[in-house]
């Protein structure tokens, strides 16, 4: 019986030790699957995104800042799922992007009645790579701390962003060419997912400084293809364009002085939560 009892444990060390390996097998497997179908797949829409400013983008006549807007959106979810081959427990705050984001153009692509098969694959890939994920139940969440500062931000944010989101929402049914395409749609989900950036960025989410810069990558990007193509049909004007630019700029400047300790301001603080001694 002494035996047996010390050998129980050393067993299910042993089972609880391969079982990792494989979970985390699985997982780098996941990963280089969504990331190869996204070469073959959407590289041309990826593209875009930067040939979209000059004469390459003349292709897509009154659809390209709506392409090039949705290629950036799409940048953010490669990217995250991507930064999960180096230290996937040190960017949990990316994995957490990836899977609100493509779920959010999965969301998009159906309502707006676009091509749902292109996106459905990766949400399931992505969903996969979730439950995979080496942090195990911590992927979802949300850490024990936020920056006031940046939830500050995206609260200033908020207001004309969901506004943007209303209006092309609303011009999904008025069945023109862009309509059609479902591209209204997919503008509105960029603007959420903005938000939702912001806010996994605020949060004490490990990763969150990375999430920093995409929020403000994608806020800047939309700022500067409005200003660039103004007449482009869901352009924000020079004013709300140039608004959206500098909002980016100081949003990853506080995030920077929040990872560097340099100000209280935008330090992070305790989230309370009731029954909790840090309450």
């Amino acid at each position: 019986m002494a035996i047996g009892n010390t050998e129980q444990p050393s067993e299910q060390s042993e089972s609880t030790s391969t079982f990792k390996r494989a979970r985390l097998y699985a997982f780098y497997l996941l990963t280089l699957v969504t990331l190869g179908m996204a070469a073959a797949f959407v590289s041309d829409l990826l593209a875009f995104s930067f040939t979209g400013w000059g004469a390459g983008g003349e292709i897509l006549a009154e659809h390209r800042l709506h392409v090039m807007v949705i290629a950036a959106n799409v940048w953010v979810i490669i990217l995250s799922v991507a930064s999960q081959l180096y230290r996937p427990l040190k960017r949990v705050a990316l994995m957490q992007v990836a899977l609100a984001v493509v779920t959010f153009v999965l969301v998009g692509v159906i309502v707006g009645g676009g091509p749902v098969e292109e996106v459905l694959p990766f949400f399931v890939l992505i969903g996969l790579m979730s439950i995979f994920h080496p942090a195990g139940r911590e992927m979802l969440s949300v850490g024990d701390d936020y920056s006031p500062a940046l939830l500050g931000l995206v609260a200033v944010a908020a207001i004309p962003v969901l506004a943007f989101a209303v209006n092309q929402f609303t011009l999904q049914s008025s069945g023109d060419v862009h309509a059609i395409a479902g591209h209204y749609m997919e503008m509105t989900m960029m603007s959420i997912n903005l938000l939702v950036l912001g806010l996994v960025a605020s949060t004490g989410s490990v990763g969150n400084r990375f999430v920093a810069w995409l929020t403000a990558g994608l806020a800047i990007y939309f700022g500067a293809v409005s200003l660039v193509f103004p007449t482009q049909i869901s352009s924000v004007g020079p004013m709300w364009a140039s608004a959206l630019i500098l909002w980016g700029l100081v949003f990853v400047a506080v995030s920077e002085l929040r990872a560097t300790g340099r100000s209280s301001m935008a330090g992070d603080r305790p989230l309370k939560v009731r029954g909790s001694p840090r309450a």
